[in-house]
This record gives C-alpha cells, sequence and structure tokens, in this order.
C-alpha cells in the first residue's frame, strides 16, 4: 500500500528539492535542559517535536503549503486547520500518523503526542483516522543517518520537510570556529 501511494505522489505532484543546513546549537541546549524532566512524565522531548511546532507555525504565515492538491490538479484547496503527518518507518512498512491541529499544541504536547503514536505504528494499532488529514508532512532520516535526500510529497499535500540527523560541524565566523 505503501509503495502504491509513494508512487501515485511520485508521478503527481512535482518535485523540488533544495538542501540547507541550520544550526541548531541553541535548540539542542533548551532541549537537553528540559529532557531529563520531561521523561519523568513520560515524554520523549526530540529535536522532530520541535519541528512539528516550528512547520505548524510557519504554515500559518504561507498558507498555500498548509493546502491540498484538488483532483483536478489545477486548483489548490487551503486549509484552515493545520494537521501535519509525521512519517515514521515500521516494521510493517512506512506510515504518517497526524498531529492534528499543531499549531495549537505546545512542544511538550506535540511529543507526547508523537510518542502515543509512535507505540501504536509499532503495536499495528494505528486507527485510518490516526492518519488521514495531513496538510503537510515531515520525514526524518535521523535515526538512519545521512546528509540529504529527497523525500516524496504525501498526496495529495503540497510540499513536505525532510530532515537527515543533526551533526557536529566547525562553523568559521570570519575569525575562528
Amino acid at each position: 500500500l505503501s509503495a502504491k501511494n509513494l508512487h501515485r505522489a511520485w508521478v503527481h505532484i512535482p518535485h523540488v528539492t533544495q538542501f540547507d543546513e541550520a544550526d541548531i546549537t541553541e535548540l539542542e541546549a533548551f532541549r537537553k535542559d528540559r529532557k531529563d524532566e520531561l521523561k519523568k512524565q513520560g515524554v520523549n522531548l526530540t529535536v522532530l517535536a520541535f519541528l512539528v511546532k516550528a512547520c505548524a507555525r510557519l504554515l500559518e504565515e504561507f498558507p498555500r503549503f498548509n493546502a491540498s492538491l484538488a483532483t483536478d490538479g489545477q486548483n489548490l484547496i487551503l486549509k484552515q486547520y493545520v494537521h501535519v503527518g509525521v512519517a515514521m518507518d515500521t516494521a510493517n512498512g512506512l506510515v504518517v500518523p497526524v498531529i492534528r491541529d499543531a499549531n495549537r499544541k505546545s512542544v511538550k504536547d506535540i511529543a507526547e503526542e508523537m510518542g502515543v503514536l509512535s507505540v501504536k505504528a509499532r503495536d499495528k494499532k494505528l486507527a485510518p483516522a490516526d492518519m488521514q488529514g495531513g496538510t503537510f508532512s515531515i520525514s526524518s532520516l535521523g535515526g538512519i543517518g545521512g546528509t540529504a535526500f529527497t523525500p516524496i510529497v504525501n498526496w495529495p499535500e503540497v510540499a513536505i520537510l525532510g530532515v537527515s540527523r543533526a551533526a557536529l560541524k566547525p562553523v568559521w565566523d570570519g575569525h575562528g570556529f
């Protein structure tokens, strides 16, 4: 089923890839500072939760990316809600459960919900409703590694964010590293 859906998306949605890097030094320090406290509450605070929140905020600012392509292929349907799909690789294939109203949730709430959906995905307990209604998706290859990739847009959505593994890199600031 995943292969059929991915093929349909690859054929019907124009794919353009832009590679870039982001300095997440401060984000990682903030995340690590709160990680242990949230772990005691059963919440695994990952960078991905921050990415869901950031994308949700940006989708409000750029609504053409929070849209779906009409079946006629000629019109965009702008959504009045922000539901972010998070691609998860399981032993039974790729699934994309959806964080509903991600723009209205805190990073902690998103992390908590992602944890619940991840367990459901691993245990084959995701309901169809858990994977429907996304307006934008994120695909993270952090667990696999690599430096860049081209994710396939989850049709009828119009865009996807592909994220590779974070890495420590020296950066020249004009005076030193």
